[in-house]
């Protein structure tokens, strides 16, 4: 589908808008930041998160009135249509925290019913980059005619794989432990600090794989769609779907082998961590 058909979508175009605006707010951000902590002291969130949430809110509920809201930021309505926004304000706050530019506003509609996101779109605006996928009809990185396809790797030792580390200590050892199996197998490991851009990135071809445990919901719905619309396949370990258990993305080439690894490794590890 050619994007200006794409953009005629009323869920996918006001996507859009939101994380345009929210991303333009953050962007503007003030010289000192309110920053407070969640689970852990290193887990942090400013008040331009909240401020981004707020935004994206507002939108939805003029425009999408009885859809439900899934925030990171504490956003949560319940849906009387069998719709739901799954929304992370600014996915990468350590990095906006620095002034790193690997930060982006992630919104998703999924369809409550199957959990599968309909519309997705994540925007990073230090980047200059928007990516965006409806269901069934391909993804695309901002004016681009051409969709966005993963990359061809087939091999594990030639794949640049992306992961992440949770704010937990004691789950940074274990994923530690995991990576000292899967660092030697593979080209190299990147620690971008953002889920959502890290599948965007796969999409794009930038990455050949990513995997990560602990994610939630807002940090893959989104660029989860674009990535399986690019043509990658999005799991858990054992055939079992995406969680905060494992999340892994890879092409068709890499996946089974992945994942077997993943399974071996986490099998041998203390999987409380």
């Amino acid at each position: 589908m050619p994007t200006s058909e794409l953009l005629s979508d009323h869920a996918l175009a006001s996507a859009i808008r939101y994380a345009k605006s929210a991303g333009e707010t953050l962007l503007a951000r003030p010289e000192k930041l309110e920053v407070a902590t969640k689970s852990t002291a290193t887990d942090v969130v400013t008040h331009m998160d909240t401020l981004a949430e707020q935004i994206i809110v507002d939108g939805i509920t003029v425009d999408f009135p009885g859809d439900g809201i899934m925030g990171e930021e504490g956003a949560d309505v319940a849906s009387s249509t069998g719709y739901q926004w799954v929304i992370d304000p600014l996915d990468g706050t350590i990095n906006y925290l620095y002034g790193l530019p690997a930060w982006a506003v992630s919104i998703a509609r999924v369809d409550i019913h199957t959990g599968d996101a309909q519309v997705g779109v994540v925007y990073a605006p230090a980047l200059d980059r928007l990516y965006f996928a409806k269901a069934g009809h391909g993804s695309y990185l901002n004016d681009s005619l051409a969709p966005l396809t993963v990359g061809e790797c087939q091999s594990l030792s030639q794949a640049l794989v992306g992961t992440g580390f949770g704010y937990d200590s004691n789950r940074r050892a274990g994923q530690a432990r995991v990576l000292t199996t899967v660092l030697p197998i593979v080209r190299d490991i990147r620690r971008i600090g953002s889920c959502a851009l890290d599948l965007c990135f796969m999409a794009e071809g930038l990455l050949d794989a990513f995997f990560e445990r602990g994610v939630n919901p807002w940090d893959h719905a989104a660029g989860g769609l674009i990535a399986r619309e690019a043509g990658a396949l999005v799991s858990g370990l054992h055939d079992k779907t995406e969680s905060s258990e494992m999340l892994v993305a890879t092409n068709r080439y890499l996946h089974a082998d992945f994942c077997r690894i993943l399974e071996s490794v986490t099998a041998n590890s203390d999987t409380s961590n």
